[in-house]
């Protein structure tokens, strides 16, 4: 398996991939037109030659990113891809300032797994409800916030260094490749 950062040929297969699960109610649409806007926020998962996952990161309002439209064609189900690309996710995003790194989710298993924890999703700021605003369950909305944060703490007993569940680890991105 291959990650790498996505590009306009991509655009078709993140498109297919991410309708798969809407037309199942587990994220929302997203146009073609949308993600060939944002599609140098998306990270693809290659397996055999063939677009097995994506995921991509909206850059939100201060320090806060989020991890959306993370899919994985069934076929790839139970191989590490979701994983994968949530852990380049989180590289991309410590590369950047931001300071936590949130999602709204199905998959809280798999999160909790890479150090996020649920939080009251009234705590997010209102600007990332933008996309909300076109789902059929904005008003009862069944997903579960998780957030966890990026940057460096301090060990309980003082000592500098970091704690494995609120940092990254640089060697997840080994494998991230730059498409040509």
């Amino acid at each position: 398996m291959k990650i790498r950062k996505a590009t306009l040929k991509d655009a078709d297969g993140i498109v297919h991939l991410i309708n798969v699960h809407a037309e199942k109610g587990q994220m929302l649409f997203r146009s073609r037109e949308d993600v060939c806007t944002h599609i140098r926020d998306f990270l693809i998962a290659e397996k055999n030659g063939r677009i097995a996952g994506a995921c991509g990161l909206n850059f939100g309002p201060g320090s806060l990113v989020e991890v959306r439209s993370l899919a994985v064609l069934p076929d790839y189900y139970r191989q590490g891809i979701g994983t994968a690309l949530v852990n380049a996710c989180i590289v991309q995003a410590t590369l950047t300032d931001c300071e936590r790194i949130f999602v709204l989710t199905y998959a809280m298993p798999l999160f909790e797994k890479l150090g996020f924890h649920i939080i009251n999703m009234d705590q997010l700021p209102d600007k990332i409800w933008k996309d909300c605003q076109g789902c059929r369950k904005q008003d009862h909305c069944d997903e579960t916030a998780m957030i966890r944060n990026l940057v460096q703490v301090a060990k309980p007993s003082g000592e500098a260094g970091q704690d494995p569940e609120q940092t990254s680890n640089p060697e997840l991105c080994q494998g991230i490749t730059e498409s040509r």
